[in-house]
């Protein structure tokens, strides 16, 4: 396996907009994107390497990516850099060896959240688009999201666990800023176009609710999408950012399975 650290997928805000690359001795043609979590203000693409040094042992070209965090509201700036990162990621497929055709995307809680954005966001819809991007299609063949903020208006509403962050993301409440509500949760954006999904939640998730990660693949499914939800008894918020507890292991399986079918 070959690792090559920070590097920049954008001309501008490189120290932010840079991912961690891991090469497998013998790719398989499938790749992966991860997207880290943190309330959109937090965390790191470090948080992925144990996972993404699992996913290139079994031959996907893995990286994973920084991108701005939240310190004043500039919604949508997260997602512009999200999808700048898949453009890069897939314009350089040729010569990490992997086939453009067969990447995943996957994330956690927030990251979750980005993840979702990315597969419901068509190649001509003008969210998110950077001059940047050489690639304009940025939806994953694949999606997995680990238990992910999906309902913007559930997160906005007082009283929730996200209220603060989804606040701070969106930059006002849902009243005073209901078209930025709706752009900004992945149920609402569905077409029937989206890629397979797999999200993995767990059944004691203080701080998103399980119910929103079964209505989304409940209207995923209504949509004709494949939309599988795995719940993990006895799983918290955050649980997958490695591979060593039962809960990881579990999840892994599961991501597994979902790539072999999804991703050939």
């Amino acid at each position: 396996m070959e690792t090559r650290l920070a590097i920049p997928y954008s001309g501008e805000w490189q120290e932010e907009r840079v991912l961690d690359l891991f090469l497998p001795e013998a790719a398989d043609g499938r790749a992966l994107l991860l997207i880290h979590g943190g309330g959109w203000s937090a965390g790191s693409r470090a948080g992925w390497h144990s996972v993404a040094q699992h996913f290139c042992e079994r031959g996907l070209v893995c990286a994973s990516a920084d991108y701005r965090l939240t310190t004043v509201p500039h919604f949508p700036h997260e997602v512009v850099d999200v999808r700048l990162a898949m453009s890069f990621f897939r314009a350089h497929a040729e010569a990490w060896g992997f086939d453009p055709s067969r990447v995943a995307a996957m994330g956690s809680s927030a990251g979750g959240h980005l993840v979702a954005m990315l597969a419901t966001i068509a190649p001509g819809d003008p969210l998110g688009l950077s001059p940047e991007m050489t690639v304009a299609d940025t939806r994953p063949n694949a999606a997995v999201c680990y238990c992910p903020v999906l309902d913007l208006h559930d997160g906005g509403r007082e009283g929730s666990p996200l209220f603060e962050s989804t606040l701070a993301f969106i930059g006002g409440t849902e009243a005073e800023r209901p078209d930025l509500y709706c752009q900004a949760s992945p149920p609402d954006r569905i077409t029937g176009d989206e890629p397979p999904f797999l999200i993995v939640h767990g059944d004691i998730d203080p701080t998103v609710p399980l119910a929103t990660s079964r209505a989304m693949a409940e209207r995923l499914r209504a949509a004709g999408v494949a939309g599988e939800l795995v719940v993990l008894p006895g799983a918290h918020h955050g649980f997958g950012y490695g591979v060593a507890t039962e809960f990881q292991k579990a999840a892994i399986r599961h991501v597994e399975r979902f790539f072999e079918a999804h991703l050939g």
